[in-house]
């Protein structure tokens, strides 16, 4: 059945969904990317305390979690979803170009955030339309799509690790932001040829259903694991590198080859973990996955040296990200309904909150950095303990 859906399929939107999307969605995600290693020299320019770089990276996940469910729900009701994927690339590349021109902390935390609301709203209108192209293959094309973002989250920090030992964080940002450029100018061409949605709002009654499906206790379940899930990452990902340079005495060029080294692991496994999560179901990996990220996680405060390091980072993302398309496939088959709105709930709840990781680790990071990825570990290991009770299968 699946052959034969994907022979159907027209050869243009298997191009335009398999390879253009995720690269449209690591356009989207290139400045973001590159902020992780920004971070640190970031602080540095502007007198910083880890609780204020904390509080950055927060605004923006409470940016991203804001702007994905009416993105999923203008995704699933708008004719010209293409348009709107069309103008998230401005509404990213923009607002950075302003940040990267200011010294004022608020005008920088400000753009930053609409920059991340951008990047966000990409997300659902594209992963919706993916899976209506292909329902019985969800966590392989989730996974082709993420792929497209870690890419630019691999690339990103290792292009910054190289620009900051000639430039500033900010003329590194301005930089970093000509991918979104350039693909929102190519993208012009591909917006018309997105599909458009295949039902029509219902109104009160398309609400109430989505209302009554996410209440039940097994979406619940998912929808907490998600967001501990989204949390840990925040968490590692905004204090990691400071720990790496403060603590374990990295240079940025190292630190940024380490921070990719995390999402390498990730995005290689992203589709064929998706694939296998598609043939053999998703609860095991999906708790193997967040209780093993969670552990390796730990185990890196424990050790020192660069290499024991690298190859810890790998496995913790292969491990950690990697079944991040399969406990998403996960919620969409509890909850059902209409893909982008759903998929827009999944990401504004799971990122949304997941600011609150950048908070807790920038707090516990000034006591000792380490507690920051202490913290990650926890959480990790408990989004995969709240999926251990929910049933298999829809």
């Amino acid at each position: 059945m699946e052959a034969v859906f994907i022979l159907n399929s027209s050869k243009k939107h298997r191009w335009l969904y398999l390879i253009g999307f995720p690269i449209g969605h690591g356009a989207v995600d290139w400045g973001g990317g590159a902020l992780w290693l920004l971070g640190p020299p970031m602080a540095i320019a502007m007198g910083l305390t880890p609780f204020q770089l904390g509080i950055l990276f927060a605004a923006r996940q409470i940016g991203s979690g804001i702007s994905q469910l009416p993105a999923g729900f203008i995704g699933d009701h708008w004719g010209k979803r293409g348009t709107f994927l069309l103008i998230t690339f401005w509404w990213v590349s923009i607002p950075q170009l302003i940040a990267s021109g200011s010294s004022d902390y608020w005008i920088v935390v400000s753009c930053l955030t609409l920059a991340s609301a951008g990047a966000a709203a990409w997300h659902p209108v594209a992963m919706g339309v993916m899976t209506q192209w292909m329902p019985e293959r969800r966590a392989f094309v989730l996974g082709v799509h993420l792929t497209g973002g870690t890419v630019a989250e691999i690339t990103a920090p290792l292009l910054v690790g190289i620009l900051l030992a000639y430039f500033t964080w900010s003329e590194a940002l301005v930089i970093n932001t000509i991918p979104t450029i350039i693909l929102g100018l190519i993208f012009i061409r591909l917006a018309p040829m997105v599909i458009s949605p295949s039902q029509t709002f219902r109104g009160r009654s398309d609400i109430s259903t989505l209302v009554r499906l996410v209440l039940k206790p097994g979406a619940l379940a998912v929808l907490l694991a998600i967001t501990l899930h989204n949390m840990a990452l925040v968490a590692f990902m905004s204090m990691a590198p400071l720990y790496f340079q403060d603590v374990q005495g990295l240079s940025s060029s190292m630190t940024g080859l380490g921070f990719s080294l995390f999402l390498i692991g990730g995005g290689v496994a992203f589709p064929f973990i998706g694939h296998l999560s598609d043939q053999i179901g998703r609860k095991g990996l999906t708790v193997g996955g967040l209780i093993g990220g969670g552990l390796l996680t730990w185990v890196i405060t424990l050790v020192s040296g660069e290499v024991v390091i690298f190859f810890l980072l790998v496995i913790a993302g292969l491990s950690m990200l990697g079944i991040r398309s399969v406990i998403m496939a996960m919620a969409l088959e509890r909850i059902g309904h209409r893909e982008s709105t759903v998929l827009g709930l999944i990401s504004a709840v799971g990122e949304g909150v997941a600011a609150l990781g950048a908070v807790l680790a920038g707090l516990v990071g000034d006591i000792d950095l380490a507690y920051a990825l202490i913290l990650a570990a926890i959480l990790s290991v408990l989004a995969g303990l709240v999926v251990v009770p929910v049933r298999s299968g829809p």
